[in-house]
């Protein structure tokens, strides 16, 4: 079954992975998608380990498809990493008995200083993913990598925000250059948009151009970023992804893995 559709795909590794594990921030676990929890990490609601059936994670899709896959999904994510984690995250991959055969890797999202001078750090970032993405290729030869993209169009970002209201939008607010929303009125100040989209784009370019340069990495091709955000996509304080935005972004990453 996903023999075929792996093949189609065209990336190296095994067709049909036996084990599997995903290193990467937020989304990677979950975070704040749990209503009753909105501080702490829900690995169950995980867009690539959760077992939640509301979510169909990538895991539960390979499980229907490959029973070998029971128990056999990793999640060595954090939501507060930043390029700087993945070293160890990618050495706990690398170190498991059970070797993965397919790795998701989606680290963007805290990066980013908003200092003005973001784009500075763009070409220390990528060294940075492309010597992770190396130790996962050389420890891991057998291994499909997937590198996943930010979640989300700004535009409809902005709007699912603003379609909650002014308190929503003032959540975001404040002088600093990523801040989308003014203070008190909470309109949308363009030039930090204008600064957040260059940001996101640079730092996406980067991550893309890392999993370029490794032969086994593929990345999603930006299908992460198309997504279309709606209000329920969004989780407490519309920072992260609620249970629904984690299906959707699941949804995605299966469709590019799988066809």
């Amino acid at each position: 079954m996903l023999g075929t559709l792996a093949a189609a795909a065209g990336a190296g590794g095994s067709a049909d992975p036996s084990a599997m594990a995903v290193i990467g921030g937020g989304d990677a676990v979950g975070y704040a998608s749990d209503p009753k929890h909105p501080f702490q990490e829900a690995r169950a609601n995980s867009w690539a380990t959760g077992t939640n059936p509301a979510v169909r994670s990538i895991y539960t899709r390979l499980l229907a498809a490959n029973p070998a896959v029971r128990g056999r999904a990793f999640n060595f994510g954090s939501h507060d990493a930043t390029v700087r984690d993945l070293p160890s995250q990618v050495r706990k991959a690398t170190l498991l008995k059970t070797k993965p055969e397919l790795v998701l890797v989606q680290i963007l999202g805290n990066d980013a200083a908003c200092d003005g001078k973001d784009e500075t750090r763009y070409a220390d970032f990528q060294a940075r993913v492309t010597e992770s993405l190396e130790g996962l290729a050389t420890a891991l030869p057998k291994a499909r990598i997937l590198a996943v993209g930010d979640a989300g169009t700004l535009d409809s970002y902005i709007k699912a925000v603003s379609s909650y209201g002014l308190g929503a939008r003032l959540t975001h607010a404040g002088k600093g250059i990523c801040s989308i929303f003014a203070p008190k009125t909470g309109k949308v100040v363009p030039e930090h948009v204008a600064y957040l989209r260059r940001t996101i784009d640079g730092y996406n370019a980067a991550f893309a151009a890392a999993c370029k340069s490794v032969p086994t990495c593929r990345y999603d091709g930006g299908a992460a970023r198309r997504i279309v955000m709606k209000p329920a996509d969004l989780a407490h304080r519309y920072e992260s992804l609620s249970v629904q935005g984690l299906a959707k972004l699941a949804a995605i990453e299966w469709k590019v893995l799988y066809g």
